[in-house]
């Protein structure tokens, strides 16, 4: 192939690769503000801790509510908010965002391990439709930036390994090592799950050091400049932990394998959890709505052939590559992809083997999807080498029409692919964002109220009357336990007065009762006694059913009764 063809074939995968990272675009933004129908409360109580942020101006490095949070996704949906105001497209506009970020990071990293373009487009194409990276790409949840630090950190790494080969690119070298380690560090400020991930750099060098016994030698001022810049980025985190251990475990320990129920050995507790989570993979996934749909697979049955074979392929290519050392001969191209991608899903795994709670758990090892789609894609690696093989081997003469017949069957399997990736982000619009049980998963009704009563003018006095197991500050309506109704209703909410319906008495009783300059909303599908009662009291009010207007994906629309 001369300069030119390959040029050229490069400047084709690069405009592929460009229209594939549009269509990820597409996808994590498309009706942002409709799917997921609702917000869940682990979201709402991210983003009411980032208003308090904003409006106080106190961000933290850890919050410690809700089985504490690292800061910094609740700090960028306080930038968010600020930007775009209190809405669902502000709250999910970071995960979108970070989502189509870690895809342009993971086309870089596949480049660095040497693909070839066809195997960077599927894999880039894969991620992009994947119904579980697209999923929590479209949720409040900080764990989305788990695989984004993770393939930068590494496309960094690997850039700084392979730059540090050519003596004339030292300081880039030396520059991508910082970054490496800066990114590395800033990563633990995202989700507990992050914290396994130094051990897939020591894998990955301890596998480099040991194929290539001068690398120490060449590379130990690296190795420390990553370590710096790793420890700079982590350090206030790690002295945060420091002066508040029991921040550091929290949530881990009631989930732990250690902690098992039903007279288990935490030996026991381990084999099931692995069991789960390896066979979740190809057979029954993660059962809660909001982070899968029906208990479906993490890959569908025809990715999950291809990546069944690619991980064979890997675990044979790191044996080949150990083989080849001690026989003195050069590693197979796929050595350090296979590596990486190893490295990856086995440390990755570890957040979710180590728990029990609603396993398998896919938000739990999110972080193995960088290895999904590297071994998904080994396959093809594999067959076009074979190809090249045969069409280049004096021993094995085929007839034209016999490499029609193999190209064709290429070509069907790349079809197929394609396809399948297409039917994953149809399966996530068509059935997931329209089921009952994902509304009912992410809070619908209470959202939709929240947006009743942040639509209605506001009047001198406001009440709110709830149910009556609903915890809150008289004083102080953004105290109310539904955070998801607090959020959706926010700012307008800071100007109601919650009261529980049997409080009724209580509010007519008031003395600074105004009927002329007062409203009252009672929560959905509670009966109308309460408002009826008001009703006797403040004659010049009337009685009326609003209906959430905003309902681009027909969901069943919230009724709610106001008396103004």
């Amino acid at each position: 192939m001369t300069k030119t063809d390959k040029k050229t074939k490069n400047l084709i995968l690069i405009f592929i690769s460009f229209f594939i990272i549009i269509l990820a675009f597409f996808l994590r933004f498309r009706q942002l503000d409709q799917i997921p129908p609702g917000v869940w409360y682990d979201e709402a109580y991210n983003a009411l801790d980032a208003i308090s942020a904003l409006n106080s101006g106190h961000f933290q490095i850890f919050y410690p509510e809700n089985f504490g949070r690292e800061g910094l996704f609740i700090n960028l949906l306080a930038i968010s908010f600020k930007i775009f105001g209190f809405n669902n497209i502000a709250l999910r506009l970071v995960s979108a965002l970070i989502g189509v970020l870690t895809v342009v990071g993971f086309y870089f990293l596949l480049r660095q391990l040497r693909l070839h373009r066809t195997s960077i487009v599927l894999a880039v194409f894969a991620l992009s439709t994947s119904f579980c990276h697209l999923n929590f790409s479209r949720i409040a949840f900080r764990a989305i930036m788990v695989p984004f630090f993770l393939v930068w950190s590494l496309y960094f790494f690997l850039a700084g390994y392979r730059q540090g080969k050519d003596s004339k690119k030292k300081i880039k070298s030396f520059f991508y090592f910082f970054l490496a380690g800066l990114l590395t560090g800033l990563g633990l400020h995202t989700y507990i799950a992050y914290r396994v991930v130094p051990l897939i750099f020591i894998i990955i060098s301890s596998g480099l050091l040991f194929t290539q016994k001068s690398l120490l030698k060449k590379y130990w001022l690296h190795f420390l400049i990553f370590l710096f810049g790793a420890i700079l980025s982590a350090g206030p985190l790690l002295l945060y932990f420091t002066q508040h251990p029991d921040s550091f475990s929290g949530r881990s320990n009631a989930v732990s394998i250690f902690n098992p129920q039903d007279d288990q050995t935490p030996l026991q507790a381990f084999g099931k959890s692995l069991f789960l989570h390896l066979q979740s993979i190809f057979f029954v996934g993660d059962g809660n709505q909001r982070h899968n749909y029906n208990s479906f697979p993490l890959l569908p049955a025809v990715w999950g052939l291809f990546f069944f074979l690619g991980f064979l392929i890997s675990l044979k290519e790191i044996f080949l590559g150990i083989i080849n050392y001690f026989r003195k001969r050069p590693l197979p191209k796929l050595f350090l992809g296979s590596l990486v991608a190893q490295s990856i899903f086995w440390v990755m795994l570890i957040p979710g083997v180590l728990s029990l709670e609603g396993i398998p758990h896919f938000l739990r090892i999110i972080g193995i999807t960088p290895a999904i789609f590297i071994m998904l894609v080994l396959p093809f690696e594999y067959l076009r080498r074979l190809y090249l093989h045969l069409k280049h081997s004096p021993l094995y003469p085929l007839k034209l029409w016999r490499w029609r017949v193999m190209q064709t069957a290429f070509l069907i399997l790349i079809t197929i692919f394609f396809v399948t990736g297409f039917f994953q982000s149809y399966l996530y619009f068509k059935f997931w964002g329209r089921n009952p049980r994902t509304t009912e998963a992410f809070q619908n009704t209470q959202f939709q109220f929240g947006q009743i009563i942040k639509s209605l003018p506001l009047k001198k006095q406001n009440y709110l009357l709830l149910n009556n197991g609903i915890s809150f500050q008289k004083s102080n309506p953004l105290s109310i336990s539904e955070k998801t109704l607090v959020f959706s209703a926010y700012p307008q909410i800071k100007s109601y007065r919650p009261f529980h319906l049997n409080d009724v008495d209580t509010i007519l009783e008031d003395r600074s009762l105004d009927c002329s300059q007062a409203q009252f909303i009672l929560q959905p599908y509670n009966p109308l006694l309460s408002l009826k009662k008001i009703k006797n009291y403040c004659r010049n009010l009337k009685l009326e059913q609003i209906q959430f207007k905003k309902n681009g994906i027909q969901i069943p629309a919230v009724k709610v009764w106001v008396l103004r």
